[in-house]
């Protein structure tokens, strides 16, 4: 990330700059505004930094995986990680709400979707049954992808 100046502002002027900031995030309604809005405030590779902790973070709130899985999959280092795994053991309200939802809703679609396969047609007779199989295996497949 870009360094912050050695002069810092006054607490009033800061207050404000912040409330500014807040509100010109919360006040994005459309996703494409979202992307845009980044897209013009953060450099590519805080963007990348950024999406990076939120991953690290999802994957530490979902429960299943390791540090090396995590280390391994998003190419971020055991320090990292273990900040931001402190950070849930000392607060972590925001993420754990924000992501905490993305978890909810990933796992009803999926507990919905195998309730949908269990209610898949079986084919006619005389069609493909193999065609059939495979389909619902890639479904599945799909289905099991972490991210």
């Amino acid at each position: 990330m870009s360094r912050i100046s050695k002069h810092p502002n006054e607490e009033i002027v800061e207050n404000k700059v912040s409330n500014i900031f807040i509100n010109s995030i919360k006040n994005i309604n459309q996703t494409e505004d979202v992307v845009s809005f980044l897209n013009d405030l953060l450099s590519p590779q805080e963007r990348v930094m950024l999406a990076k902790r939120i991953g690290v973070a999802y994957l530490l709130l979902n429960g299943n995986y390791t540090y090396d899985d995590i280390k391994k999959a998003l190419r971020v280092s055991q320090g990292t990680i273990a900040k931001i795994h402190a950070v849930f053991a000392l607060q972590g309200e925001g993420y754990r709400k924000t992501l905490g939802n993305m978890l909810r809703r990933k796992a009803l679609k999926t507990v919905l979707a195998e309730a949908m396969e269990g209610l898949t047609p079986l084919p006619s007779k005389g069609k493909n049954w193999g065609e059939w199989k495979k389909a619902r295996r890639l479904a599945k497949r799909k289905r099991e992808e972490p991210l």
